[in-house]
């Protein structure tokens, strides 16, 4: 059965690039193997994506003394990424410098992504609320589907 697009009239997209937003936690791992499996089931291409948070890097870098963190968390991303890179070595790399809620839904327009997949930290209460969720708001502000990887 053939479902049709509301606003066009045609099937579903074809999804050929998925982008996976990664921190290079243990959850944003788990949702890396989820995206491996369905992108080789679909014969996508993976787009891995790292966005250093300059913004609570700007509350770390109050707290510490010494040199720029900034610079510490773009070696950390670059050689993480590479690790990444060298274990799926047709994916496409990107690192971004922001805030990760609008950097994850626009790098996924501007990368020509059809699907985002992401893990969650499973955060609730107070932590929820202080922290906020970038999954939450991803789901909420993206123009293309995104799922979801609980974190156990």
């Amino acid at each position: 059965m053939k479902t049709k697009n509301h606003r066009t009239g045609e099937g579903p997209r074809k999804i050929s690039r998925i982008l996976v937003a990664t921190d290079f936690s243990p959850q944003a791992s788990n949702a890396l193997e989820w995206a491996r499996s369905l992108a080789g089931a679909l014969g996508a291409k993976l787009v891995l994506l790292h966005v250093i948070d300059i913004f609570s890097l700007a509350e770390v870098a109050c707290v510490m003394g010494g040199p720029d963190p900034l610079n510490l968390f773009r070696d950390q991303a670059r050689k993480s990424m590479g690790e990444l890179k060298a274990l799926i070595p047709e994916a496409e790399t990107a690192v971004r410098e922001g805030s990760p809620r609008p950097l994850i839904v626009d790098t996924a327009l501007e990368m020509n992504c059809h699907m985002i997949i992401m893990g969650t930290h499973g955060r609730s209460g107070l932590a929820h609320l202080l922290l906020g969720s970038v999954a939450e708001y991803v789901v909420r502000n993206s123009k293309v589907p995104v799922l979801t990887i609980r974190a156990d």
